[in-house]
């Protein structure tokens, strides 16, 4: 994934400004994943977390929620922004978690 990575690393700025916030989220879309995370059971793994808005989320709805993504540019703003919640670097072909261990993947 390095060409997807060094994309997305390129304009991570960019769309951390425009896209990574909760107010710039659709209401349909964050509708469709609060029913989503209501019924989840456990751990939520955000894979591709970008900037953090949605584990920042997940956590705030009261799930263990945990962010993955290969541009460290997100990983720092995540972590910055959403200091209680973890933020890992980390590829979703990579996943260091066991299998069956998590209620949910985003």
């Amino acid at each position: 994934m390095p060409s997807v990575t060094a994309a997305y690393s390129a304009r991570a700025a960019e769309y951390t400004e425009l896209l990574g916030s909760m107010g710039a989220v659709h209401p349909s879309d964050r509708q469709l994943i609060d029913s989503w995370a209501a019924a989840v059971d456990g751990r939520v793994l955000d894979a591709g977390c970008g900037p953090g808005h949605w584990t920042g989320h997940l956590a705030g709805r009261g799930l263990d929620a945990r962010g993955i993504d290969l541009v460290p540019s997100f990983v720092e703003h995540a972590r910055a922004a959403y200091p209680g919640v973890r933020f890992d670097l980390e590829s979703i072909e990579d996943i260091a978690e066991p299998d069956g261990a998590l209620g949910g993947v985003l």
